[in-house]
Formats: structure tokens, C-alpha cells, sequence
């Protein structure tokens, strides 16, 4: 293991001698920043797919963000482009707080300087505490504070989250780019999660190692990476250790930032209309460490995502991708640095070893302004001499959504509304338990693993340049094994522990049959950029729960460079 993890620094280490030679590397936006939105609704408005990034590869690119928006507003501004009020805030709002990658006719960034600054040299400029810019370095540092108080009706009980630390962020001599925050976070989630955290072996959802201590779990939260140029605009590679997303929608059937952060390596490129990407990761494989020794070593595992994107004309994005998970008793698989993609599925076949494998396809169209159809699929195995007769063998998932943008001609109300299914039996390994695509002890991607039917509504509305109105609302179905039976749902036991002999015994939703409903309203007010003050309330259902009865939630808080904590599944 240690041979191997050298071999990787020091390859990581050439790949970034070599990047030192050429620029524009850059640095990427947070999972969950308003700026997402933003990229999606003027792609979506305008009809025309953006040629600096593609959306199904996340996180995106901030340099390439804001040489698009840069365009759109100079577009906009001699009459083009035909944008309100509100998008030309939110254009200029998302240039501000990503400056260091702007320039305007005098040279200047795109920062916007401070009126007042604090003490003379913290807020210099609107967004960040400190903000150094010269013409070899650059760096921001800023607070990440997140302080929410909520009442669980149900439970009568507190609930609450308080995150406190500091995030960074720059570049070098425009040949390195960098980012990193650490936080201290205690949580305590509102009472309807508990039900996931049981099913998951009391993982806390969407993050790594956290220490609970009765409903309170105590959480070190740790993202950052370094990320280098490899051909000036054309590819980069990015080491660190991060959540990753891949596909269009809410939800991701491949991985998903829903999923804990893991260590990564990540290549990117794009020529002409075609995008590329290849991830590499370190995760941490299936284990009842937690619940068997309280603590010790965690086994590790390792995944390769490759997906490769086309974009034939300005309003259709074509995507496929593959997916391998590895389990090599902690040993790193000597092809997994390979990033092409099918050559997992070659050396799979020629090994004949146990590594799980998938491929899928992803699709974006833009039929007419304003109005968005996407869809995934994930093909784990397939036998199709079976399909539709409820056999184990056929696993496979499917996304289709619609996105409408200025709802019935209303300015800024945007509407999303998806549907994802799962059958059993996807994602979970084939005879090891290690090599499920999990990691965490949680999904890698849809947060309720398989076997399930989920329908999402949702509607953002921004009647103000400061003020935003979110509601989503989702209803799903999901099969649940019976005690002691194995019917294809969860991703952690292999397909060979089936319960029936029969290998059309289980049709999708197979087992015992769960109903789920969870809505939510938020309403957040900008103080200063990325500083929010919202408030909102929860509404769950579900017969898993006996009576079934509604539970309530009410929350409302603080958010300082951080993104919503969103817990909408059970």
C-alpha cells in the first residue's frame, strides 16, 4: 500500500512539473452556489449550450463561469441579449464574488471594492474578509459560519447546526490554483432522518467520520484541492479531496454530491464540442467497524467515474460514462490511473476479477427558449431476454426531468420537476460485499440507494434582487427488505444472497413497500453576498411510521459562505 500510494504522489507530482509550464488553471464553485442556477437558467433562457463548460461535469469551473457571463453581459449591454433586471444583478452578483477571474476594459477585476472596509484591510472588497490580488498571487480568505435553531414538532424537541470555520481560496503565479475550508460542525438533525442513519449503519448523511454522542453527531468538515493546467483552456487535473457531481438533474445515478466528500484526482478536458472527464478515488468500502468495535481502521476501496460529453449543435448535449468500483483488500488497482474511458470494462473481461462495473447514458436538449428536458441512465447489468419479468439480473436506473424557466411568462419563478427509478439489486456488488458503489457506508449516488420510484417538484422564486423563495416537494416509493429476507434493496450485500431461488421474483419495488412524502419552504434574504438570513419549515410523511402521522419542522438561522444543508429523503 505504501509502494503504491508513492508511485501515485510522485505521478501526481510529474503531472504538476509539467503544469507549471503552461497556465489557466482554476478554481471550482461550491456544491449547492446560487451561481449553478444561474449557469442552467441563462443556458436554458438564451437556447444556447455554453462552449466553456458542460453542466453534467460538477463542480464547475469558476474561470470558465465567468468568461461566459462576462460575454452574456456584454451581450446584454449593446442590446443582443435580452436579460432583466434580476439576471443582470445575479450576472453581475456571480463576476464580484468570483473576481480574480474577470478583467474589464482598465484592466481592473471583477471585485467590487468596499465603501467602508473594516479596520482598513478586512472587506476591501464587498465579498471577501481578506482579499490580495497582485500580478503573481492571488488569495481570498473568508468566514464560513452556519448557525440554524429548529423546532421538531413532533419530537418537541431542539434541533440544530453550528458550523464555524474558514475557507480559502487562490492561484499562483496563474499556474496553480488552490482551495481549502475547514469547519467545526455539531448537528443535530431533525427526527425523520433518523430512520436513514439506521438503514445506513449510523452514518451521518452526506459527510465522513462523525462522532455522535445521543442525537447529536460532532462532525470535522474538510474539503480542499490544488488544481494545475495541463494544455492552456483545454485540460486540467486537480488533486484533492471533495464532493463530485455527474449529470443534469437533482439527483445523480452515478455520483452524486450528496455522497461523502472523498479524496480525489480528477482530469478534465475539452476540444472543439466535446468535454471530458475522468475522476479517480480513494473511498472507504462497506464495514460494521462502527458497529462491531465502536472504532479501528476503515477498509478502503476505489472507484474510477469516466464520462465523456458531445455537444453536436447548440441546443443538445449527448453524454455516456462508465463507472467501476474496485475492491482490492486495500490495495490500489494498477490500471486504475488509466483514464480512458472503457478500459475498465476491457481489463475486467481479461482479469475476470471482481471489480463492478457500469455504463450509462445522460442526455440535455433545450426544444425551444426557456425550457429544459434531461435525463440519465444507469445500466449495471442488463439480460434481456428478462426485461420486464422481474429478474434480479436486469439493474438499472432511469432519470428524466423538466426544467421551465420564467414560469407562465412570471420573471424568475423557475419550476424543475424529475422523476428518478431504481430496480433492486443496482449498485450492489455481484459476490463482494467491498465492491458495491457506496462509500461511507452511503450511496455513491441517489441517496435512497435502489429499489425505488421518486418524483421531485420544485419552484425558485426571486421577486427581488435579494430575496429568494424556495419550495420543493418529493414523494417516493421505495421496497424494503423484509426481516431476515434479502429482496434487492440497499447496495451493501451481494446479489448472490438473494432470498428466492427464482430469478423472476423481484419486480421493482420488491419487498416491503415504503411511502415517503417531504416538502419544504425556504425564504432567504441576502445581507451582503453569500451572507443569508432565511427561515423555513419541513413537512414529512411516511407508513413507515406507525400511525402514519405528519412530522413538522421549523427552522430558521444564519449562513455565511456555506450552502443549505438539504436532508430531503428518509
Amino acid at each position: 500500500m505504501r509502494k503504491n500510494l508513492q508511485k501515485t504522489f510522485l505521478s501526481l507530482l510529474a503531472l504538476g512539473s509539467l503544469a507549471l509550464t503552461v497556465q489557466a488553471q482554476t478554481t471550482y464553485l461550491n456544491p449547492g452556489s446560487p451561481e449553478y442556477h444561474l449557469a442552467d437558467r441563462l443556458e436554458t433562457k438564451t437556447g444556447i449550450l455554453s462552449t466553456d463548460f458542460n453542466t453534467a461535469m460538477q463542480p464547475l469551473s469558476r474561470k470558465a463561469l465567468v468568461r461566459y457571463l462576462g460575454d452574456l453581459g456584454r451581450d446584454a449591454r449593446v442590446g443582443r441579449l435580452s436579460t432583466n433586471s434580476i439576471d443582470e444583478f445575479n450576472i453581475n452578483r456571480a463576476i464580484s464574488i468570483s473576481g480574480e477571474w474577470h478583467e474589464n476594459a482598465s484592466g481592473e477585476s471583477g471585485f467590487v471594492q468596499s465603501k467602508r472596509p473594516i479596520l482598513k484591510y478586512f472587506y476591501q472588497t464587498q465579498t471577501d474578509l481578506v482579499n490580495l490580488e497582485t500580478d503573481d498571487f492571488f488569495l481570498s480568505v473568508n468566514p464560513v459560519l452556519y448557525l440554524q435553531a429548529g423546532y421538531d414538532v413532533s419530537d418537541e424537541s431542539v434541533r440544530y447546526i453550528n458550523t464555524r470555520g474558514l475557507e480559502l481560496r487562490g492561484r499562483i503565479t496563474d499556474r496553480v490554483g488552490f482551495y481549502t475550508m475547514l469547519a467545526d460542525n455539531q448537528e443535530r438533525i431533525p427526527g425523520y432522518l433518523n430512520s436513514w442513519i439506521g438503514r445506513h449503519r449510523g452514518q451521518f448523511p452526506g459527510t465522513h467520520y462523525a462522532a455522535r454522542n445521543g442525537e447529536t453527531f460532532d462532525i470535522f468538515l474538510a474539503r480542499g484541492y490544488v488544481d494545475f493546467a495541463l494544455v492552456q483552456d483545454h485540460a486540467t487535473i486537480t488533486f484533492g479531496y471533495d464532493k463530485q457531481h455527474v449529470g443534469f438533474g437533482i439527483r445523480s445515478l452515478v455520483l452524486s454530491n450528496n455522497a461523502a466528500p472523498t479524496t480525489f484526482v480528477r482530469l478534465r478536458a475539452n476540444w472543439k464540442n466535446f468535454f471530458y472527464e475522468s475522476v479517480i478515488m480513494e473511498q472507504i468500502a462497506n464495514n460494521e467497524v462502527r458497529q462491531t468495535t465502536g472504532d479501528g481502521l476503515l477498509p478502503k476501496q476505489y472507484a474510477a467515474v469516466h464520462q465523456l460529453n458531445y455537444v453536436p449543435t447548440s441546443w443538445l448535449s449527448l453524454g455516456i460514462f462508465e463507472s467501476t468500483v474496485f475492491s482490492k483488500g486495500n490495495k490500489m488497482p494498477a490500471g486504475i490511473f488509466v483514464p480512458i474511458i472503457g478500459y475498465q470494462s476491457i481489463a475486467r473481461q481479461v482479469n475476470d476479477d471482481t471489480r463492478n462495473n457500469a455504463w450509462g447514458l445522460q442526455f440535455k436538449v433545450l426544444p425551444v427558449n426557456g425550457v429544459q428536458l434531461y435525463g440519465q441512465a444507469f445500466l449495471d447489468k442488463l439480460d434481456l431476454s428478462s426485461i420486464g419479468q422481474g429478474s434480479w439480473k436486469n439493474q438499472y436506473g432511469v432519470q428524466l426531468g423538466l426544467k421551465y424557466y420564467d414560469v407562465a411568462t412570471l420573471k424568475n419563478l423557475d419550476g424543475q420537476l424529475e422523476f428518478n427509478a431504481v430496480r433492486p439489486f443496482t449498485y450492489a456488488p455481484a459476490t463482494d460485499s467491498a465492491a458495491a458503489f457506496a462509500h461511507y457506508n452511503q450511496p455513491m449516488a441517489h441517496p435512497l440507494g435502489n429499489n425505488f420510484m421518486e418524483v421531485i417538484a420544485q419552484l425558485r422564486y426571486q421577486p427581488a434582487t435579494l430575496w429568494t423563495i424556495e419550495g420543493r416537494g418529493v414523494y417516493a416509493v421505495y421496497g424494503d427488505n423484509p426481516a431476515g429476507i434479502y429482496t434487492g434493496s440497499g447496495i451493501y450485500q451481494p446479489a448472490t444472497n438473494r432470498a428466492f431461488a427464482n430469478n423472476n421474483e423481484y419486480p421493482m419495488l420488491s419487498g416491503t413497500q415504503r411511502k415517503m412524502i417531504w416538502g419544504n419552504l425556504n425564504v432567504a434574504y441576502e445581507l451582503r453576498p453569500n451572507l443569508f438570513l432565511e427561515a423555513g419549515g419541513i413537512l414529512t410523511l411516511s407508513n413507515e411510521d406507525q400511525p402514519a402521522t405528519a412530522r413538522t419542522y421549523g427552522y430558521g438561522g444564519l449562513r455565511w459562505n456555506i450552502s443549505r444543508s438539504i436532508y430531503d429523503y428518509k
